[in-house]
C-alpha cells in the first residue's frame, strides 16, 4: 500500500510540473516578462516637484516565477521606445510603486532632457527571479515631464566664506551651513555680513571644491553656469543675515535678522532682546524669569522682501513633559516657525527644567544658529 501511495505522489508531482511548464512557457528557474502596464497612462504629463513627498505611482500586471515565489521588479526608463534602458528604479516584489519625483528627474536627465526643460521619455517594467531577468515586453509608455531646475549633483555640505563674512575669505575658517528643510540640498547659515563686500559658498573647505554664488536671486555654480566676470554676492546693509539656498530649485532667500527676543508664555508683551555674540550665536545673560507658566520661546524679526516675525521654537507642537537634567540636547532644537501665535502662544514652546527652575529663577540663555551640532538649538544655565 505504501509503495502504491508513493507512486501516486510521484506521478502527481510530475503532472503538476508539466502543467506549470506548459502554462508559463519557460524553463524551471525562469520568470515571465511583465506583459501589460497599468499606470500612469501613455503620454502622462508631470511637472516635477522638489518635495520629498512628491511621487508618481507606477503599476503593472504581475509576472510569474517558476519556483512559485514573487518576482522582483524594476521600473525601467528609455530615451526612445525601442532604445536601451538608461535608468532603473527598484520596485521590490509588489506590482505598484511610488517613484519620487527626484528619481524621475534623474531618469529624465539620463534620457537627455536638460535641467528645467520639458521633454518626453519612456517607461516599462522588467521582472527577475534569481539570476534570470526577463526582457522588456510590455510596450513602453511615454511620460512627459518638466524637469527640476536644480543641480543634478547636490552637495552634502556647504560653507559660507568671503570678505563680507565674520571670518573673512580664509576658507579654512568658513562657517558650515546647516542642512534644513524637508529635502536634501536645502541649507541655511546665519552670520553677520558687511555691506559692500562679497561672500560666496564652497562645497567643502578645499578651494578646489565646487564654488557657488547668488546672482539675481538664483543659486549659480562657478565654472558651470556662471561666467568668470560675474561678481560675487553682497548685501547693501551691514547686519545679521540668514542665507537660505535650495539646490533642488536653485532658489535663494537672503533676509536680515534684525532682532531676536526671549518671551515667556504668560508674559509675551515683555519679550527681552538677546545680544548677538557672533558666528550665529545670541545670548541673554542673568535674566530674571517670570513666575507662573513654565513655557517659553523666541521671537525673531525678519526683514527681506517683506518684514515679519518668526517664532524660533520647539520642533514639537506640544511638549507635554518638561525636560530633566538628563534630557538629550536635541530636545532644545530650534525650529524656525512662522506660526507665531499657535494656540495662544503655547504651541511649539519649550519648558524649563522644573527641578532647576524651582530653585533658580535667574537664567543665562544661548541660542546657537550655527553648526556646532547637526541642528539649531539653545542652552539654558540656571544661575541663582
Amino acid at each position: 500500500m505504501k509503495k502504491i501511495l508513493n507512486m501516486l505522489m510521484a506521478a502527481g508531482l510530475a503532472v503538476w510540473g508539466a502543467s506549470c511548464s506548459s502554462d508559463l512557457d519557460y524553463e524551471p528557474g525562469g520568470v515571465t516578462p511583465v506583459k501589460a502596464l497599468l499606470l500612469p497612462a501613455d503620454n502622462w504629463y508631470v511637472e516635477l516637484q522638489s518635495a520629498s513627498s512628491a511621487t508618481e505611482t507606477f503599476s503593472w500586471e504581475p509576472a510569474l516565477a517558476a519556483d512559485g515565489q514573487l518576482p522582483h521588479y524594476e521600473v525601467v526608463f528609455l530615451a526612445q521606445p525601442d532604445g536601451e534602458i538608461v535608468y532603473r528604479y527598484d520596485a521590490g516584489s509588489k506590482t505598484s510603486v511610488a517613484v519620487p519625483h527626484k528619481e524621475l528627474n534623474l531618469a529624465a536627465k539620463a534620457a537627455g532632457i536638460d535641467a528645467g526643460a520639458s521633454g518626453d521619455f519612456y517607461w516599462s517594467v522588467v521582472s527577475s527571479r534569481g539570476v534570470t531577468t526577463a526582457p522588456v515586453e510590455a510596450t513602453p509608455r511615454c511620460i512627459s515631464v518638466k524637469r527640476l531646475f536644480g543641480f543634478d549633483v547636490i552637495p552634502s555640505t556647504l560653507y559660507l566664506t568671503g570678505e563680507a563674512t565674520e571670518v573673512g575669505d580664509d576658507l579654512s575658517l568658513a562657517m558650515q551651513f546647516q542642512s534644513t528643510g524637508e529635502d536634501v540640498g536645502e541649507f541655511t547659515a546665519i552670520m553677520r555680513l558687511e555691506a559692500g563686500k562679497t561672500y560666496s559658498m564652497y562645497e567643502t573647505t578645499d578651494a578646489s571644491s565646487r564654488h557657488f554664488t547668488i546672482e539675481e536671486g538664483e543659486l549659480r555654480e562657478f565654472g558651470a553656469d556662471v561666467k568668470p566676470a560675474t561678481s560675487l554676492a553682497s548685501v547693501d546693509k551691514t547686519g545679521i543675515y540668514r542665507v537660505y539656498v535650495d539646490f533642488n530649485t536653485r532658489s535663494t532667500i537672503v533676509e536680515e535678522v534684525t532682532r531676536l527676543a526671549f518671551y515667556q508664555r504668560d508674559d509675551v508683551g515683555n519679550a527681552v532682546e538677546l545680544t548677538y555674540q557672533g558666528l550665529g550665536v545670541w545670548k541673554l545673560e542673568n535674566h530674571t524669569t517670570t513666575e507662573g507658566d513654565n513655557r517659553y520661546g523666541f521671537l525673531a524679526n525678519i526683514s527681506g522682501a517683506t518684514s515679519y516675525q518668526e517664532k524660533w521654537s520647539s520642533v514639537n507642537y506640544n511638549n507635554n513633559s518638561a525636560p530633566t537634567t538628563g534630557t538629550s540636547l536635541d530636545w532644545w532644537e530650534i525650529y524656525m516657525n512662522k506660526d507665531i501665535t499657535a494656540d495662544g502662544w503655547w504651541g511649539y514652546t519649550f519648558k524649563w527644567i522644573d527641578s532647576e527652575w524651582a530653585e533658580k529663577k535667574v537664567v543665562t540663555i544661548e541660542v546657537h544658529m550655527d553648526h556646532t551640532q547637526n541642528f539649531f538649538y539653545h542652552t539654558v544655565t540656571y544661575v541663582k
